[in-house]
């Protein structure tokens, strides 16, 4: 089976459990766009482009590009309040480059990967008004790929002693768009909750402050409805 099948053999199952949360025979939504009116749970299919930074490392700058890719549920209190699920994948991580020295090694130029692969399902409450939409909400993502390196003599990574957390928990906020028909654009933010690697985990001299590190992330993405 296909990425694109699991997604959306996963798309009913979402929309049953957002089912749950509110009584059955719910009134019919109103919307502005290409249908007058729709049903109170709508789907589809996300994609787009991360820019990510991991907070908390010596490097700065939103210089690791990534995938989000996915599937959502729209579930319509109303004409303008809603609730939207996802299931996704998405690249977080960082990427720098940066001159520096030390008595012992003298000036050179170091760079730092970090390559985080997460399952992540954002649940969000949206409002929209004629053709907008803010968003906000808090995800839950589980790691299931990890790609570090660094090119430093003064940092070694150890990978079991500096190892990520399994999980990471963002507060999300999201602007969108209708575009066109069945089409959406969104622009999202999100931030960790809590450190994905604590301060004790953190590799030697590769630390900025005493909190650990935290994924720092923009998202554009597309969005159409099935």
């Amino acid at each position: 089976m296909s990425f694109l099948q699991h997604i959306r053999a996963a798309l009913p199952c979402m929309a049953m459990f957002m089912a749950g949360l509110i009584p059955a025979g719910h009134a019919i939504a109103r919307t502005t766009g290409y249908d007058e009116e729709f049903k109170t749970f709508t789907g589809g299919l996300a994609a787009g482009l991360n820019l990510a930074q991991v907070d908390g490392d010596r490097y700065f700058g939103y210089n690791k590009p990534g995938i989000v890719v996915g599937a959502f549920v729209n579930m319509h209190f109303t004409e303008r309040l809603g609730l939207q699920a996802e299931l996704l994948y998405v690249q977080k991580g960082s990427h720098g480059v940066a001159v520096t020295g030390s008595p012992l090694t003298g000036t050179y130029t170091a760079q730092c990967h970090i390559g985080l692969g997460y399952i992540e399902a954002p649940v969000v409450f949206r409002y929209t008004y004629k053709e907008y939409t803010a968003e906000a909400g808090a995800s839950y993502a589980i790691l299931v790929r990890t790609n570090e390196w660094i090119q430093d003599p003064l940092v070694y990574i150890h990978e079991d002693n500096n190892r990520f957390n399994t999980t990471d928990i963002n507060y999300v906020f999201g602007l969108g768009r209708h575009v066109y028909k069945r089409l959406h654009a969104n622009v999202r933010f999100q931030y960790s909750v809590l450190s994905i690697r604590p301060a004790e985990r953190v590799p030697y001299n590769y630390g900025w402050g005493t909190k650990g590190q935290f994924n720092n992330l923009f998202s554009v993405r597309l969005l159409y409805t099935l």
